[in-house]
């Protein structure tokens, strides 16, 4: 009995030997690396693009560019009723036949005037001179005309001029009414100053025509157009 329990204790002890684990330095586990972390700095680079205002330094002015005024020549004279307004018509054309020089007040016009002058209408066509200027004496031209017609109230005076180098002629301008004295008689003076500035050059022709118009401003009858017997210069020496 005893020599059982004694190998039973062997035994007992034979068996827990084997559930003792061996550790050898071969079986040694290496320790578990921590993981690594890199941490990258990324440099973003921000452009700021500053916009400039420009403010102008003063308000801009708008330019206003005068459109010129062209008067055509016109080959009809017409008026409408109470206007007044009428142009040289061609069928009163200048005749080249001269007759002797109408009585003039003042100094006399050495050039004579076409047969047809008057046009029917008017009589005793007058001028002081046939030369004035801009810059010296005489400065002024004394137009003169005369009607029988008791229905002519007022007489226009029409101008162009004729540039005796070029030979350029410019549109005819209604310089305005004449002075009446109510007995069928009208005078004007004509100042060098009155021609158009765009229309004066340095040596021209002033040609001149009369208008007759009634009360109600109908035309009644026109002079001759009267051409190159008037020259018009800017100083003494044209």
């Amino acid at each position: 009995m005893r020599r059982l329990f004694v190998l039973f204790l062997a035994f007992a002890l034979t068996g827990c030997s084997g559930l003792v684990p061996v550790l050898s330095s071969t079986s040694t586990a290496a320790p578990t690396a921590s993981p690594r972390v890199e941490v990258q700095t990324v440099v973003v680079t921000v452009l700021v693009t500053h916009v400039v205002t420009q403010t102008p330094s003063s308000t801009p002015t708008a330019t206003l560019t005068p459109i010129p005024t062209f008067t055509p020549e016109s080959t009809t004279l017409t008026a409408a009723a109470g206007t007044g307004i009428t142009t040289p018509s061609a069928t009163a054309a200048t005749s080249t036949t001269p007759l002797a020089s109408p009585a003039v007040t003042g100094t006399s016009a050495t050039a004579t005037l076409p047969a047809d002058a008057g046009g029917g209408l008017f009589t005793n066509l007058t001028r002081s001179t046939d030369h004035f200027a801009l810059n010296c004496q005489p400065d002024t031209v004394t137009f003169g005309v005369s009607t029988t017609n008791p229905n002519v109230t007022e007489v226009d005076l029409f101008y162009r001029m004729e540039d005796q180098v070029s030979g350029s002629i410019s549109g005819w301008i209604d310089i305005g009414k004449m002075t009446s004295d109510q007995s069928g008689n009208f005078t004007m003076n004509f100042t060098a100053s009155m021609v158009d500035r765009d229309r004066r050059s340095h040596k021209a022709w002033l040609d001149y025509q009369f208008v007759g118009l009634s009360k109600a401003g109908q035309v009644l009858g026109r002079s001759a157009r009267i051409v190159k017997q008037v020259t018009f210069t800017l100083d003494c020496s044209g």
